[in-house]
């Protein structure tokens, strides 16, 4: 039976594993040596005058083609993700390049197909702002800090062994690359896509698969993993204590999906630490606030949240808070059906998760699923 591991930590067949989140909400936490305003990192000029750019380009192009809600979400979701992916994607948008990382990239060309001149003005300023020497991403700060400085349980979260998420290769590759400065005699490993995994040692690139990336973070050789989400599902990475999101996926699930790559089986710690990086004034921002205000509590977080956010509620914060609030509603009337029928057939004492050995046979899942509910 497919069971969530919140119903799993309920029922006391495995134990508990909390979260602390970071920024904390509490007036009384301090983050040293990092921006933060709030929720999120205050950003310099050079950053806004490019994410008023995305938003006029946005605005410009949903004037002249049906999708503009796709071009809107993929700009925002880029530019916000690091400074180094929003001025890529700038300039792959000029060149019509293919952009990585995107499944309907196709759409994507077909949308910059006869670019106005002033809609190609806007990607220039975006191209140009990010590219100044004074452009430094926050981020960078915020996620050195946290590596190198900030103590939980006494160790820095180096030292407990940190993943950074980020959506965007780009964005993967700057922070990997930005890392192995800070940290030099740190082995970085980047796990991503089919032919794009490495290990930076010693600050040179050395282009490894993905298999030999998890042996060595199973083994305690590499404690510094910088990911994009091909890492989401069917990754073991228990002996990490830490997680950083680079940037903010508008989907809780995917976010539950990287937390779950650390919360699993073979966690030492019983709380790990999760921090989640956003710029002051963005539309990430509004959506973190508002996700933030409906996690739960640090042993499920993401329990009353919506599996995705469609795009067409991020028109403003107050329409994406309504929107959320109609969901949980939706959700709390509609019980899960499965766990109402089956919550009550689990022995805790009889049926050890940990120690089931048994296998089905295709015949013996049939005769399951054919018995009437």
């Amino acid at each position: 039976m497919l069971r969530k591991r919140a119903t799993l930590e309920d029922l006391g067949l495995i134990d508990k594993v909390g979260v602390e989140v970071h920024p904390s909400r509490d007036p009384a936490s301090r983050y040293p040596g990092t921006s933060f305003d709030g929720l999120g990192l205050r950003t310099n000029h050079t950053f806004d005058l490019a994410y008023n750019a995305a938003l006029e380009f946005t605005e410009l192009l949903g004037k002249r083609t049906k999708s503009a809600g796709f071009m809107r979400s993929l700009m925002l979701q880029r530019i916000c993700s690091s400074f180094a992916s929003g001025r890529k994607t700038a300039e792959a948008m000029l060149r019509r390049a293919l952009l990585d990382d995107e499944e309907d990239a196709q759409l994507l060309l077909d949308q910059l197909d006869g670019l106005t001149p002033r809609e190609a003005a806007c990607l220039r300023v975006i191209c140009d702002e990010l590219a100044r020497p004074e452009a430094h991403d926050p981020k960078l700060d915020a996620i050195t800090y946290f590596l190198g400085d900030h103590h939980t349980d006494g160790r820095t979260w180096l030292e407990h062994g940190c993943i950074l998420f980020s959506q965007y290769y780009d964005t993967a590759e700057w922070v990997a690359a930005r890392l192995a400065v800070v940290f030099p005699s740190i082995p970085i490993g980047i796990y991503a896509g089919a032919g794009r995994s490495k290990l930076l040692v010693g600050g040179k690139f050395v282009v490894t698969g993905r298999e030999q990336l998890k042996e060595r973070v199973r083994t305690r050789e590499l404690r510094l993993l910088v990911a994009t989400d091909a890492a989401c599902e069917g990754l073991n990475l228990q002996t990490l204590g830490t997680l950083v999101n680079v940037d903010l996926p508008w989907n809780p699930s995917r976010l539950e999906q990287r937390l779950g790559r650390i919360k699993r089986f073979g966690q030492s710690r019983s709380t790990v630490d999760m921090l989640n990086l956003v710029y002051k004034g963005t539309r990430d921002e509004d959506v973190y606030r508002a996700l933030s205000k409906r996690m739960k509590d640090r042993y499920d977080l993401f329990g009353g949240l919506p599996d995705t956010i469609d795009d067409a509620w991020i028109d403003s914060e107050a329409h994406l808070e309504e929107e959320m609030d109609r969901y949980l509603h939706l959700r709390d009337e509609a019980r899960n059906a499965f766990d109402v029928r089956y919550g009550g057939t689990i022995d805790p004492d009889g049926n050890r998760w940990e120690t089931c050995s048994r296998v089905f046979s295709r015949r013996d899942v049939v005769d399951k699923l054919s018995e009437p509910w």
